[in-house]
């Protein structure tokens, strides 16, 4: 991939998430190539995680029993392992045909000029370089193996006696399985995908110091580039496994530890905030341009406006037209075509992101948490409320 790119306007077999050494590993074991073969390799790291641990806990007898929370009742275990890990591998899936997409669009509407085709492919092959990098993977890997060993881990250990120690608080075989390797690999895919946002981040800033051909008047309300936006509504299913898995946790907590969802508001609330900007925020880096393009549409579009309707005061309320030639004149239509293109330049966002878009990756980023609600309380008692809330009672 990164030697075959080839400076036309197609880039059919160009990918963003399909590289690596991972995505090689999954190819040579016969996990097909695209959208499928993501999923199913999401799905097999999972269960090389968690199958294991299956089989421990049944061996040594914490797998429905024992601890206060034996491995069934593990929910953070499952969520991690089972739920979130498949989830980051549906991002890559869906986010890395979108995005694709996108760049195609920009290179045949003509958004990045033909002398900046050159620029743009360089960008390209960087990018490529280093999503393709198993020097990269290797040192993310060398880094989340010595920050678990050093206590650094994205986990949330529980006082309480569970399947992971003995009476003397010895790791079990399952323990050390999960402390090795479970939640190494899963440590190790988040941090996978914040390196990947990161590379994404440095292709959307040499894409946004091009000399793009962006229209103030484009009915995408983003002079073009709206695109990216539908791109990244896509990363839900990122930010829908990372906030499942932290809102798993704390339901072990409120269940087997007394602690009261209350407690989590603030962080869950900050959470899901923080990780929606999070996803959103590579795209902060065309502000600059859209602030430019918005600006130079409403002084030139101002100029030609105040030309035009100067000329049409002239013509139908300074001179004695009659109301009959004015009648089904183009005129009129022009002013309100003119008026309309105004419009839609003072309307011109400077993030090319809808709120629309936004509230949606919120949406999805927010919804692993409703459970948690019903932990403490009755889903009946939960709806009563809401409805004695409605009607003042």
């Amino acid at each position: 991939m990164t030697d075959g790119l080839l400076e036309t306007n197609d880039l059919r077999g160009y990918s963003i998430c399909e590289t690596g050494p991972l995505y090689r590993l999954a190819r040579s074991i016969g996990l097909p190539p695209g959208r499928v073969g993501l999923i199913w390799l999401g799905m097999l790291i999972g269960l090389i995680a968690w199958l294991p641990l299956v089989v421990l806990t049944g061996f040594e007898r914490t797998l429905f029993d024992g601890p206060t929370i034996s491995f069934h009742k593990s929910l953070g275990t499952h969520t991690r392992l089972l739920f979130a890990i498949p989830f980051f591998f549906v991002a890559e899936a869906f986010f890395d045909v979108r995005a694709v997409e996108v760049l195609q669009k920009l290179l045949e509407s003509g958004v990045i000029p033909r002398d900046e085709h050159p620029s743009f492919w360089r960008a390209l092959r960087r990018t490529a370089r280093a999503t393709d990098s198993w020097v990269l993977e290797a040192t993310l890997a060398l880094v989340t193996v010595i920050t678990i060993a050093g206590g650094i881990r994205v986990d949330l250990p529980l006082d309480l006696s569970t399947w992971r120690a003995d009476a003397a608080n010895r790791p079990t075989l399952a323990g050390w399985w999960y402390g090795a390797i479970s939640i190494c690999v899963f440590q190790f895919l988040l941090w996978r995908w914040g390196i990947r946002l990161i590379i994404w981040t440095g292709l959307l800033w040499s894409i946004a110091r091009l000399n793009l051909h962006l229209l103030a008047t484009h009915p995408d309300r983003a002079g073009g580039l709206g695109g990216f936006g539908i791109a990244h509504v896509e990363l839900g299913a990122l930010g829908f496994g990372a906030t499942a898995m932290l809102s798993a946790s704390y339901a072990e907590q409120v269940l087997f530890g007394g602690v009261d969802p209350s407690a989590f508001v603030v962080p869950l609330g900050a959470t899901i905030v923080g990780v929606t900007l999070l996803l959103i925020s590579p795209l902060a880096i065309f502000f600059p341009k859209l602030l430019a393009v918005k600006q130079r549409g409403l002084l030139e579009y101002g100029a030609m406006a105040t030309g035009y309707t100067r000329a049409f005061e002239a013509k139908w309320l300074r001179s004695r037209q009659s109301d009959e030639e004015m009648l089904g004149t183009a005129d009129i239509q022009s002013l309100a075509d003119l008026s309309g293109g105004f419009d839609v330049i003072r309307s011109m966002r400077l993030f090319p992101m809808a709120a629309s878009q936004i509230l949606l990756l919120f949406a999805a980023v927010a919804v692993p948490v409703v459970p948690l609600v019903f932990v403490k309380y009755r889903l009946d008692d939960v709806i009563m409320n809401v409805v004695k809330g409605i009607l003042h009672l």
